[in-house]
């Protein structure tokens, strides 16, 4: 699923994770880089909005939790 929302956007998958888990008021993330290359490609996950229809589809696939749990590292 995050692949061909990448593809069809023409990001990486990160950059959708990124974008899709910042979508939120109040949401932030603390992506990983040890590369300068990562660390662009990672500021590439801000700036656009995913159309409605794959932010649907990632909600079906990844669904939030419905209480507060502890969240893996991606």
């Amino acid at each position: 699923m995050l692949a061909e929302v990448a593809q069809r956007n023409g990001r990486t998958v990160r950059q959708v994770i990124l974008n899709f888990l910042t979508r939120l008021p109040g949401v932030f993330t603390i992506p990983k880089a040890g590369q300068a290359g990562h660390t662009r490609e990672n500021a590439g996950g801000s700036g656009w909005t995913l159309p409605a229809e794959d932010t649907a589809a990632l909600d079906r696939a990844f669904p939030a939790p419905n209480r507060d749990v502890p969240l893996g590292m991606l």
